[in-house]
């Protein structure tokens, strides 16, 4: 039975928690890239000022550096080797793991593209557990069903849930879906919460960026926070949750 899924978003942490979760050893964080390397964990790659995301892989890591699988687009890797900065974002053990780059090198690995970057000076490692947070993937995943005004009022887009939590959501963005702006409240949202019941959220967009998938496929996520929820909405929120939560430790136990 597969583990909880950890949400690859970049992390910010106060300077108490960098004190507290920071790797500065080199052979700590060697250990910990190898480990990624050996389980193929997927890796996000932040670039073009933390707008834009590609999913890779880790090829190889050691004492001298990392090398990185290069994008399906040939505009992507352009675009990423001109980057100033580029944050990695990975898990280890259940774990959030996090480092910033500044010197990535396109070149060949094994004859196939790659990226080498020097091993980083420093590793973010971080497991929150004051919060719980449900990721979900298609075909499965709920729907956000959004009428955008002034469109007709029949009219209504359903966009995928790919992460709900108490707080808010991400939702995967279309071709034909509506074009949600960063900054922008949308107050006519419908949610089916399966064995709970309907919620009509207001939701206010927080964050837009590119994913591109490992097959080349791009898509675009919106980070969402929930805005005004009346008290309904939050005890169905709640139940859902503690819903999910007691069927993921129930499959969990009877995959032991």
């Amino acid at each position: 039975m597969r583990n909880k899924e950890v949400p690859l978003k970049i992390e910010v942490v106060t300077r108490d928690e960098e004190n507290d979760f920071i790797l500065h050893h080199p052979k700590e964080i060697l250990a910990v890239l190898r480990d990624i390397v050996a389980r193929q964990s997927r890796v996000a790659l932040y670039y073009n000022e933390d707008n834009s995301m590609v999913l890779t892989l880790l090829l190889a890591a050691d004492e001298t550096g990392v090398w990185v699988d290069a994008a399906a687009s040939p505009r992507d890797n352009r675009h990423i080797e001109q980057s100033r900065r580029i944050i990695f974002v990975s898990t280890h053990n259940q774990a959030k793991v996090q480092w910033v780059s500044s010197e990535v090198t396109q070149g060949l690995f094994q004859n196939m593209p790659a990226f080498f970057l020097p091993l980083p000076h420093k590793l973010l490692r971080l497991q929150r557990r004051n919060y719980y947070r449900l990721l979900s993937s298609e075909p499965d995943a709920l729907k956000c069903h959004i009428h955008a005004h002034p469109q007709p009022a029949r009219t209504r887009h359903a966009m995928t849930i790919m992460d709900l939590s108490i707080g808010g959501l991400a939702l995967v963005c279309v071709e034909d879906d509506i074009r949600l702006q960063v900054g922008k409240r949308y107050t006519d949202c419908e949610i089916d919460l399966p064995g709970i019941g309907t919620i009509h959220p207001v939701i206010e967009v927080k964050s837009l960026f590119e994913v591109t998938d490992r097959d080349g496929e791009v898509k675009r996520r919106a980070g969402c926070e929930f805005r005004q929820l009346d008290g309904d909405t939050v005890m169905k929120l709640q139940r859902y949750v503690a819903q999910m939560q007691l069927q993921q430790l129930a499959q969990k136990n009877l995959g032991k």
